[in-house]
């Protein structure tokens, strides 16, 4: 019993200071996530500056007629939209605005039986009427397009006919988004546009796409039907950048605990299964996992103005060189370079392991659960030898 009670626990003490300094780095791991925030809201900022220049994002409303201070019910829309997109440069950041001409036709029902000499009002509306570049046109029933100098169109009409078509044309711009309402009988919705990755959003999808490398083409075709149940129906597009480095930042340092947990599970093997019985100072955990917090730093500051892959690849190769060499030169003093290879190896693949689940997010999870499923197992067979219950770990416990 006097023997059992002298066995040394050493390794099960080193084990709980290492995580207890894993709950310490939680508190710079908070601070980072508060950061990437930080420069969102920085560039959020920007976008809305630019917005307050050129136009902010534009929703466009489907066109009322009134006659007789009554309403007719839109029936065919038809509504051709070609939008040109560029992007504008507001301090670092790079904002996506576009002009769009937009040619709507169709007709409204008649149910007022003869019309004649009556004054109607053929109007319509957008959410940021800053955007106009020039003004748009109508034509009612018959005759050419006619300029107005406002949203609204007058003209006495005469007519016994069931339809009362119309025709409007407007040029506009806006900022990242632009939306319609289809709330006809019939809608016919057509987008085209030089962006290389829009994003079909709204509650419905397009019937009929195709994405190219420098456009886009989309139709929607909704009957009123499926929109019944909406009180407010809306489509559109959203011109994103192809990849948003503040987001992909965001969802790499939730995993940063998980890589820190891992690397530090990496060293504690090494500890105590190297014959060398060469220690680690829990201030050199403490140095490795600020380092890799550092790694966030980078990824986010580089990534403003490089590329996020590139950003990506430029970070890790700087933790990576600096943790093989504190390895290689500190903690085993030149004597296992070995160790120090693996070491680059381990944070070689999780590294490259973290690039996969960012890019494949619908298959991070099942990804993970495998990566997690086979590290596990590794650890397992690194440790099958060790005495956890024995100092010396080549000594038999009596």
């Amino acid at each position: 019993m006097e023997k059992y009670m002298k066995k040394s626990h050493s390794k099960s003490k080193k084990f709980y200071m290492i995580l207890g300094i894993l709950l310490i780095l939680l508190i710079p791991t908070a601070f980072l996530t508060g950061i990437v925030d930080g420069r969102q809201s920085y560039r959020n900022d920007a976008v809305e500056t630019v917005g307050k220049s050129w136009a902010g994002k534009q929703t466009l409303k489907e066109p009322a007629l009134i006659i007789n201070q009554k309403r007719l019910p839109l029936n065919d829309y038809n509504v051709n939209v070609k939008v040109n997109t560029e992007l504008r440069k507001k301090g670092i950041f790079k904002v996506p605005v576009y002009t769009a001409d937009v040619s709507i036709k169709g007709n409204f029902m008649n149910f007022l039986g003869k019309i004649d000499n009556a004054v109607a009002v053929l109007n319509f509306d957008i959410s940021d009427s800053k955007g106009f570049i020039e003004q748009p046109k109508f034509k009612l029933i018959s005759g050419n397009l006619t300029p107005s100098n406002n949203l609204s169109f007058y003209k006495k009409i005469s007519t016994s006919d069931r339809l009362i078509p119309f025709e409007i044309q407007y040029k506009i711009r806006g900022i990242n988004e632009l939306y319609l309402t289809p709330n006809g009988q019939n809608n016919i919705i057509y987008i085209e546009g030089n962006w290389e990755s829009p994003s079909f959003d709204g509650d419905f999808l397009p019937t009929e796409r195709k994405v190219e490398k420098d456009k886009f083409q989309a139709k929607w075709s909704i009957p009123a039907i499926a929109s019944s149940s909406l009180e407010a129906s809306k489509l559109g597009v959203s011109f994103l950048m192809p990849v948003d480095n503040y987001r992909m930042s965001e969802r790499s340092v939730k995993y940063s605990f998980l890589f820190l947990t891992l690397t530090f599970l990496a060293y504690f093997i090494y500890e105590i299964t190297s014959k060398q019985k060469r220690p680690i100072h829990q201030l050199q955990y403490l140095m490795i996992g600020i380092s890799m917090l550092i790694f966030y730093l980078l990824l986010v500051s580089l990534s403003e103005f490089i590329p996020f892959a590139g950003a990506y690849i430029t970070s890790s190769i700087m933790t990576i060189g600096l943790i093989s060499l504190y390895t290689y030169f500190v903690i085993t003093k030149k004597t296992n370079l070995t160790f120090s290879l693996l070491i680059t190896g381990i944070l070689t693949l999780l590294y490259v392991f973290l690039y996969i689940l960012l890019m494949l997010q619908d298959l991070s999870l099942i990804l993970g659960s495998l990566g997690l499923f086979l590290i596990m197992a590794l650890v397992m067979y690194a440790t099958r030898n060790v005495e956890w219950y024995n100092e010396n770990q080549n000594s038999e416990v009596r």
